[in-house]
């Protein structure tokens, strides 16, 4: 969500000041996943309530990460439409209702195979930018990518 105030000036000029929402994700869990040629990924999901590992309800956003593995502490991860892309994010109101970020980054502040990542990240929508910080429990899940 994004805020806008303009401010008309006498002589005409308007000034626009904008800042984005703040993230009411504070809920995470993270696991290894498939990128979009069934190479390896990371997946992390960022939920209002508490994060469990097979099931989500309400509001979410899926962060995904697929370049640039294995993913280390103080790395920065670019989400774009470009074909540089090194992951994607989607804010979903349900499961399959999602809208994709336009850009964005992911901040990989630290990371540990196994256990989960800490972190923030900006994603810009074209419905407004979210941003916020993350604190990543790791699920374990077997996952074969095909």
């Amino acid at each position: 969500m994004t805020c806008r105030v303009c401010l008309a000036m006498l002589l005409g000029v308007a000034v626009t000041i904008s800042c984005a929402a703040q993230a009411s994700f504070s809920h995470a869990i993270m696991q290894a996943s498939c990128a979009p040629w069934d190479g390896p990924a990371i997946d992390i999901r960022l939920t209002s309530e508490a994060a469990q590992c097979k099931n989500v309800s309400g509001p979410y956003i899926d962060m995904g990460v697929w370049r640039g593995l294995p993913i280390h502490g103080g790395q920065v991860v670019t989400l774009s439409s470009s074909s540089g892309n090194e992951g994607f994010a989607s804010k979903c109101s349900t499961v399959g209702d999602c809208e994709r970020a336009q850009s964005g980054t992911i901040n990989f502040d630290t990371y540990k195979e196994g256990s989960g990542a800490t972190g923030h990240y900006e994603l810009h929508f074209k419905s407004g930018d979210v941003l916020g910080k993350f604190d990543a429990k790791w699920c374990e899940e077997r996952i074969v990518c095909r």
